[in-house]
Formats: structure tokens, sequence, C-alpha cells
């Protein structure tokens, strides 16, 4: 069948599109939920590469390590646009590329993630798309990407060709977890290829010790303990030894949670310790092995 043929089939099959609200993806709606503070130049870097928009870019990190928030800053403090929304285990091609829906009005077709960015870029002439663990996508889905992905910054929907303006950027920002994490697959070689981008590796304690607010958290008691405490069980999770490692959203939530209740509970201590900490291990064995570390570490009793 030749390409004409295909292209008028494809168009007798299409149906009307229902609009996008493009105000949710204004800059000037984009959440920061809080300041984002550097380790090194990684904000520098992702800068580069959302106002370039040359090529996707990917970060593979250990989670909770301020990824989204980033992105967020980023695309708010350059006025780019953003397209956000979680992709992985579960993704179906409908949500990529779209798929009918029925009301009172008739039948129509909703666009899916990739045809509505480039609607959004070609709307606004810059936008940042960015997925978060999209490696957990099916390898059939990831295929989905490719187009999008390379120099024909295209995809074909409802029977119509959705591509990038000339003039306009779409910046394509993938975040992916190391695959020793459980249930994470692997990232398509056809798809990495078309990727440039970094590897976090697991902060130090001197990195923590600086993006992290210590106000009223005791250093001796508190504050080096729990750091020690970090560090060992990244260890215990490179061993294999437990699943869960403790990253900088979780010392966030610890010292918030500390300081809430320290003058309202006995033992704030032993109480965000196990609030903050043994609630993230589900398997006893692990539970008990990180017990046992944190009542070494910080010297009290669980």
């Amino acid at each position: 069948m030749s390409e004409t043929i295909m292209k008028d089939k494809e168009m007798k099959t299409s149906i009307p599109t229902l609009d996008i609200d493009f105000e949710q993806y204004d800059p000037n709606n984009i959440d920061v939920w809080e300041e984002y503070i550097p380790i090194g130049n990684e904000k520098e870097r992702l800068t580069m590469a959302i106002k370039s928009a040359n090529l996707p870019y990917l970060i593979e990190s250990e989670k909770g390590q301020g990824k989204t928030l980033l992105t967020h800053t980023i695309c708010k403090e350059n006025n780019i646009a953003l397209v956000s929304e979680p992709i992985g285990i579960g993704t179906k091609k409908s949500d990529l590329i779209g798929s009918k829906e029925i009301n009172k009005d008739g039948t129509f077709f909703s666009l899916g993630l990739l045809p509505r960015a480039i609607e959004v870029a070609n709307h606004f002439g810059h936008a940042c798309l960015y997925g978060d663990e999209g490696s957990n996508q099916e390898h059939e889905i990831q295929q989905l990407w490719h187009s999008i992905c390379d120099g024909r910054r295209s995809i074909v929907a409802n029977g119509k060709q959705y591509k990038l303006n000339k003039g306009c950027k779409l910046a394509i920002i993938w975040t992916i977890n190391p695959v020793t994490y459980a249930g994470v697959n692997s990232m398509t070689e056809a798809l990495r290829s078309r990727f440039i981008g970094s590897v976090w590796g697991y902060p130090s304690n001197n990195d923590m010790s600086s993006v992290v607010d210590w106000t009223d958290i005791d250093e001796v008691t508190i504050k080096n303990p729990l750091l020690t405490l970090a560090q060992d069980i990244y260890a215990l999770k490179l061993k294999g030894d437990v699943e869960y490692a403790l990253s900088i959203r979780d010392l966030v939530q610890f010292t918030h949670h500390y300081r809430e209740i320290q003058n309202e509970i006995k033992k704030p201590l032993e109480v965000a310790l196990n609030e903050v900490v043994m609630i993230k291990f589900s398997e006893p064995a692990e539970r008990e092995l990180i017990r046992l570390r944190i009542e070494d570490t910080f010297d009290v009793k669980l």
C-alpha cells in the first residue's frame, strides 16, 4: 500500500480531537513546593539541556534526590511550559498516543502524552516533557518514544502527524532508578541511544548535610548518627541485604517530623526513628536488621 493511500486511509478514520487545556501547562502555573539546593553542577547541566532542547536528557539516580523538584524549578525560572506526568509500570499505548472518548456531544479523540507535549511546545514556543521512572514501561511501550526522541520530533495519533513546528523547542527529560531496584525494567538499547544524560550517585554525608535543614537537631546525638545510618543502610542495599536506602527526602522527613514532636511526646527520637525510618522496611528480616543498626548507631532501644 502506497504512503499516499495509507495517509488517506488514516485521515478517513480520524475523529474530532478534544481541545487541550493549555493553561495547566503555562509556566506561571508550575508548582515549585520548596527551594532546590544544588549539590554540585546538576542544576547547571539540566538547565542547559532544557533550554537547548537539542537532545533528550536522562537522569539515573536513587529515589528522593530532587529530580522532579529541580525540573519544575528550572522550567518555572526560565518561563518554559511543563508537561509533567508519571510514566512507568502500567503505562499503555493509549496513555502515550491517545484514545477515543464519548460524551454528550459525541465521540472525540483525547490526545495522549506525546502528541499533547508537541502541541504544548507549538503553543508556547518552548516546553519540557518530563517523564518520571520511564524505564518501568514495558519495552514495546518504550518503542513509542522513538520518533519524538530523535530528529523526527513527531508522532502519529488519530490519523494525523503531530510534528514540532520550526523554531519551537521541546526538551525531553527522563528520570530512571538504577536497575538494581525491584520491579525496574531496563531501558531499551534503541531508546537509550537517543539520550544523553548523567548518573547521580548516592549523596555523601557532606551532600546530605548541606541540603537538609538541621535547625534544632542536635549534631552529636541526632545529626551525625542519622548521616552514619544513611550510609550504612546504603551499604546494606548494595550488598543485597535490604531493598531500600534512605534518601535526602527521608532525612528531610525525619528532621521535620522530629521538630514537630520533640516537645509534644516522650522519647521523640525513638518515635521519629520508628515512624520515618523503620516504616520504610516492609520485610520482617530487613526490619529487624535495621532495628539493630539503629539501636547500635543511636544508642537507643526501639
